[in-house]
């Protein structure tokens, strides 16, 4: 995970069994790795991107998507991202999903404040 040659750092981040979520002033990077996501592709051939990037300005919403019995997840919305399909597994790995914990996922909500947040700074034009 290197970080861009004189690019600001992350304002937030979170690691979690989706891999890694990082919040820049201005964009937001979905690294995907490690054996939770290769042993599901392999189990269900999910094709999913590696490593997401979307800009702050582009953000439209920030969904927590909860399920009664499967791990919760955020789903980041902006134009030209993949729809909702309905199924849990297609929209959970999906290029704008983030998974984070079979247990505890209040760090993935206080992120969700946190992407929230900055990109209103952005639409209200700070940062």
């Amino acid at each position: 995970m290197a970080e861009e040659p004189g690019a600001a750092p992350p304002i937030a981040r979170l690691h979690g069994m989706g891999g890694h979520l990082l919040l820049y002033p201005d964009r937001i990077r979905l690294l995907r790795h490690g054996p939770w996501f290769t042993a599901v592709n392999l189990l269900t051939h999910l094709e999913r991107e590696m490593e997401t990037t979307i800009l702050l300005r582009d953000l439209v919403a920030v969904h927590m998507v909860r399920s009664l019995l499967l791990v919760q997840f955020l789903r980041l919305t902006y134009a030209g991202c993949p729809p909702p399909t309905g199924h849990y597994l297609r929209d959970a790995f999906a290029e704008n999903a983030f998974l984070y914990s079979l247990a505890d996922n209040r760090p993935l909500l206080a992120m969700q404040h946190h992407i929230s947040n900055a990109a209103a700074g952005i639409r209200r034009g700070g940062a």
